[in-house]
């Protein structure tokens, strides 16, 4: 699968399982036909999350998303990278041994 057929089942998993979503834009950084983005995302955990139940659990995490702008202007590629180990910790799946 490649494109659309590829994340739209990852979106849905995670759009699914967290309400309330919010981003807020850390930073903004351009140069050439590359975008990038540094977010700070809340949301609240209320659905399976990747075979975990629902916590009620409000979650934090930080994500970078990079664009490539096409010269008509349009998105052309694009890279997210989500601070899954972040979601994890705080929902309860897992420990993470710098926490304590």
């Amino acid at each position: 699968m490649n494109g659309v057929d590829t994340i739209v089942p990852i979106l849905g998993g995670f759009i699914g399982a967290l309400d309330d979503i919010h981003a807020e834009v850390q930073d903004v950084i351009a140069t050439d036909d590359l975008v990038a983005l540094r977010l700070l995302v809340t949301a609240v955990h209320t659905g399976n999350l990747l075979g975990v139940p629902a916590s009620g659990n409000r979650v934090q995490w930080d994500a970078v998303d990079i664009y490539r702008v096409a010269e008509d202007g349009k998105i052309s590629e694009q890279w997210a990278f989500e601070d899954l180990a972040a979601i994890l910790s705080q929902v309860g799946a897992i420990k993470l041994p710098w926490l304590g």
